[in-house]
């Protein structure tokens, strides 16, 4: 059953769940639901066996943006569901596996990654072997005149694009984020798609304070993945990670600007890693202090001892391992597995590995 949260300092959603083996008519009930967007189609054994769909959305203002995921099918939008829906709006999809079709006479073909624009005012279909899509759907009358003078419908921006990389970075942040934004926030993030779009597609315009955040918080989230991977890569420079997400050397230096810049992030971020990581491995003992060391990057343990006395007061090798409390015994676990006592050190060591993020 369709679940709803409403509060008042977010925005409104709504989550769901159905698949066959649990509900015999989940997809009749996925079919009419879905009416009054597409016809669906090309369902293995109509849906009897194997159908499952997941879907989470959110509202931000007069847009609609969602998450969702289901099996390979068809999906039709012709004049019928155009006129029986009489909505007047555009949809921008990041298509997460590869997707063929037509939009009004227009082929589309858009590979795994790409970003795509439909106009849901005009007939489309689709096929694709399953869906794992992030949908944005807004009124037309909020969309920039510029971009719908462009031919909209079925404009498609490549993942081996910039602006493809980019633009799906952004919906990808804004899925994995929309839960904890407020309404103000989650328009802000739309507003901000569309700038993104128009730098890549030959136009510029001021852009506003919250767009501006929005935009950094994409770039800073995707220049984490790309450090977090290669942490124990002393080679790793700006260029290749502005290159890996595909924004300029100036936009990635601006997005960590209130952070203390790039370098000083990057160096922070493994400084804590390792400080996480010494405290799991046993606390600050020699061969941990030199693997560590080694893993993330700093070369020889001469450098790591100095940075980090720098970034913490104090040298690695008196790191305490989990579970111990200051220089106190290790904390026991009663029967149920509840310590004796409080390890907010713990939930610490989560945010410096930024787990909890």
């Amino acid at each position: 059953m369709p679940e709803s949260s409403i509060r008042s300092d977010r925005a409104l959603s709504v989550a769901w769940a159905i698949s066959s083996e649990q509900q015999p008519d989940a997809y009749e009930s996925y079919r009419a639901t879905i009416a009054d967007f597409y016809e669906v189609s090309g369902v293995a054994d109509q849906g009897r066996r194997g159908f499952r769909s997941q879907t989470k959305a959110w509202r931000f203002g007069a847009t609609a943006f969602a998450r969702g995921r289901s099996v390979a099918q068809t999906l039709t939008r012709g004049h019928g569901e155009i006129r029986r829906s009489g909505i007047d709006q555009i949809s921008i999809i990041v298509n997460l596996t590869d997707t063929i079709g037509d939009c009004d006479g227009r082929e589309t073909i858009a590979g795994a990654g790409s970003v795509q624009f439909r106009d849901l005012a005009r007939p489309s279909a689709s096929r694709v072997e399953s869906v794992d899509t992030i949908n944005l759907v807004t009124p037309r009358t909020s969309v920039p005149s510029w971009l719908l003078g462009r031919k909209v419908h079925g404009l498609v921006l490549p993942p081996s694009s910039p602006g493809g990389r980019l633009v799906a970075s952004h919906l990808k942040t804004l899925s994995e984020v929309a839960g904890d934004l407020t309404e103000e926030e989650g328009v802000a993030a739309v507003e901000a798609t569309f700038v993104i779009a128009e730098r890549f597609l030959g136009r510029t315009g001021p852009v506003a304070p919250l767009h501006l955040e929005s935009i950094h918080r994409t770039i800073r989230q995707r220049a984490m993945q790309v450090f977090d991977a290669r942490a124990a890569d002393p080679s790793l420079n700006v260029n290749e990670v502005a290159l890996a997400i595909g924004v300029s050397r100036s936009a990635l230096y601006r997005a960590f600007g209130d952070m203390g810049g790039v370098q000083t992030y990057v160096l922070n971020r493994r400084l804590d890693r390792a400080y996480a990581d010494l405290r799991v491995s046993g606390g600050g003992r020699l061969a941990s202090i030199e693997d560590i060391a080694s893993r993330y990057g700093f070369g020889t343990r001469i450098r790591f001892d100095r940075a980090f006395r720098e970034r913490f007061g104090f040298p690695p090798s008196e790191v305490a391992p989990v579970g111990f409390v200051g220089r106190g015994a290790p904390l026991a676990a009663n029967e149920e597995g509840y310590l004796d006592g409080a390890a907010h050190d713990v939930v610490v060591d989560w945010l410096r590995r930024g787990e909890a993020a």
